[in-house]
């Protein structure tokens, strides 16, 4: 993926934080926070023995994990036991990605202070902030959007948001991405960890921070799936209310709407899409991504999701992922 050099964007560190970011303080320490798997920072290394990620580990038997990719190579996974990883390098020239990978349905993120909290990325070497790819997505959805078991049923462990769908397209339309994606959550119902239906956390990052949307290349909403509980009639006006707060909130970004790789309300998403006066239908019915379970893709599924979806991403906007 592209990269080019730029300034930090945010106070606290010498890195690009990509993603919904905020700078808070837990307790006396100040940090960048975010409640969002697939939130990430970049840094270019240069001349460093070791880079330092300090980071506050929560106090629960099962960690958060995050993924650490180098130079493009395949990422490697890092549990959030301890307040620093610290990773060997030979002191040549790295790009480095940081992403937040895992956590689990239990962890309070609404109200509880239970998200990603990293307060320093050191190292014996110049470290230069980056940002990734030519264009930049916004993904709206749910545990699928999210990254959740992509490999296994363990929470936390067995999550992979930096190899999920949304990440495997945005990586092959050398784009970076920004998600707002929530385990369990729908429009009609609120995820885990105390998160409100989707409508409320557009703008926030839990219940106490609010989080105000920037204008991406485009927007990709894929919902549904975990609005069962409602008819096909008041989804579609949910949906409709939905995708308005989308266009308000995203004004000039081009929209993109996914029908759910189970196909739940695909009639009524083709219905609701087909009387909006903007937006794109990605139709999957014929992606068939293999599953961990009876919903989630796997890592193989991902792949496949992922590729499918860029390559529709690209046939529709022509202008914005031309190379």
């Amino acid at each position: 993926m592209n990269y080019e050099r730029v300034t930090a964007n945010q106070a606290l560190f010498p890195a690009y934080f990509q993603g919904r970011w905020v700078e808070r303080r837990l307790g006396a320490t100040p940090v960048l926070y975010s409640t969002n798997l697939g939130a990430e920072f970049d840094v270019l290394v240069e001349g460093a023995g070791w880079l330092a990620i300090e980071l506050v580990p929560r106090q629960v038997a099962l960690p958060n994990w995050l993924a650490v990719q180098i130079d493009g190579l395949p990422y490697q996974r890092f549990p959030i036991t301890a307040a620093t990883i610290r990773l060997t390098l030979d002191r040549q020239p790295h790009v480095i990605r940081v992403v937040m990978s895992g956590n689990t349905d239990g962890d309070p993120v609404w109200a509880g202070h239970a998200g990603f909290a990293v307060k320093g990325v050191r190292s014996d070497g110049q470290l230069t902030p980056v940002r990734l790819g030519r264009r930049e997505i916004t993904f709206i959805g749910d545990s699928i959007t999210a990254g959740c078991w992509v490999t296994g049923r363990q929470p936390g462990e067995d999550y992979r948001a930096e190899t999920n769908y949304a990440a495997v397209a945005s990586d092959a339309l050398n784009a970076r991405n920004v998600r707002i994606a929530y385990s369990a959550a729908g429009l009609s119902r609120g995820g885990t960890g105390g998160v409100p239906p989707l409508g409320a956390v557009l703008t926030a990052i839990d219940g106490a921070t609010p989080w105000q949307p920037a204008a991406t290349d485009l927007v990709v909403v894929n919902v549904g799936t975990n609005d069962g509980g409602q008819s096909g009639d008041e989804f579609a006006v949910t949906l409709r209310t939905f995708l308005n707060q989308v266009l308000d909130l995203y004004p000039a970004t081009p929209l993109a709407v996914v029908i759910p790789f189970n196909q739940r309300f695909d009639r009524t998403i083709r219905r609701v899409m087909a009387a909006m006066p903007v937006g794109q239908l990605i139709e999957t019915a014929y992606w068939q991504p293999s599953l961990t379970d009876q919903v989630h893709p796997d890592l193989a599924g991902s792949r496949i999701a992922g590729q499918r979806l860029a390559a529709a991403l690209r046939q529709r906007y022509p202008q914005l992922f031309d190379d």
